[in-house]
């Protein structure tokens, strides 16, 4: 008989939902008393709407496999502009609603096939529902209300926006410096620390390493045996500190530096790899700047248009 975890099978919900979906719009309603922080039109927002809001966020992260500090980043913004998303977000839904906009039946069908397929069976859906306190029916509702969202800001704002081609030259002969493609070096390395060996020791263990690699011996076999840190790898110019940027770019490839002392330790450094610096052509990051200024033009008039919705709602933001 198969035993499933309750909590995991809540929480797997949870993670893939949030990652599948496109906003997080429409979250449950919060229990009676809770506390009431914005009204938007007719609909109520409440300090535990908000609070699910920013865990949907942080469950969407963790799926990217964010760093924990990228989270907590990310996080303290949303936690600044969170109710102001939430707003944008019912606007933008009612939009939708008063303009008669309706989702196919076979698109919800293949969002709601898609979560149904990370599951091993039907029953562990129908379970991992339940224990979100939902339905199908629900879970349909808001799929449907998202593709809504989606779909509105699609034909009011992003089909709107437009960068001609000039446009994308022109930015790039204004912003040629940023073009600049910095020289770099992939480095092999080994790293003998003062901390676990006298200054003496250390010289002594370093030369030694640095022998077996001018020998030509194996690099993983070296670096086990002798390395007490982990190999550079790929750094670009100016990245590190001046007694190191002087040896390692310097080196020819192949080469192997003498050893290198730094405030903790001694490194032995081997160039695997080298890049000179050049100037990036108008070719290699056209798309790279068309998108930033699609990006750009279409965050301007989204704003333009979310502050005319705002105009025309009632929006009460209660005193926190």
């Amino acid at each position: 008989m198969k035993l499933i975890n309750s909590k995991k099978i809540r929480e797997k919900f949870f993670l893939v939902l949030c990652f599948l979906t496109l906003s997080f719009l429409n979250l449950p309603r919060a229990y009676a008393g809770d506390g009431i922080i914005a009204i938007v039109n007719d609909d109520v927002i409440t300090l535990k709407d908000l609070q699910q809001y920013v865990a949907g966020i942080a469950s969407q992260l963790r799926v990217e496999n964010k760093s924990p500090d990228e989270i907590q980043q990310i996080l303290g913004e949303y936690e600044q502009k969170g109710l102001d998303k939430l707003i944008e977000d019912k606007l933008i839904l009612a939009a939708a609603n008063d303009s008669g906009l309706q989702v196919r039946d076979d698109i919800i069908d293949r969002r709601l096939k898609e979560i149904k397929d990370r599951y091993d069976n039907e029953d562990d859906f129908i379970k991992a529902l339940s224990h979100e306190g939902m339905t199908i029916s629900d879970l349909v509702q808001k799929l449907t209300d998202q593709m809504k969202v989606k779909y509105e800001v699609d034909a009011e704002v992003r089909d709107k926006v437009f960068v001609n081609p000039q446009d994308v030259t022109d930015y790039y002969n204004r912003h040629k410096a940023d073009f600049n493609r910095k020289a770099m070096v992939n480095l092999q390395s080994i790293f003998i620390s003062f901390d676990k060996h006298s200054n003496q020791e250390a010289r002594s263990l370093a030369a030694e390493a640095r022998s077996h690699l001018m020998a030509g011996e194996d690099f993983d076999s070296i670096f086990k045996k002798y390395s007490e840190g982990s190999s550079v790898g790929e750094v670009e110019d100016g990245q590190m500190v001046d007694s190191v940027q002087n040896v390692v770019f310097n080196l020819r490839l192949e080469e192997v530096s003498d050893p290198v002392e730094v405030e903790n330790g001694i490194y032995v450094f081997k160039a695997i790899g080298i890049s000179p610096g050049r100037q990036q052509t108008l070719s290699e990051v056209k798309d790279d700047i068309y998108n930033k200024l699609l990006d750009d033009q279409f965050q301007v008039k989204f704003k333009e248009w979310v502050d005319k919705l705002r105009e025309k709602a009632y929006v009460d933001i209660k005193q926190q």
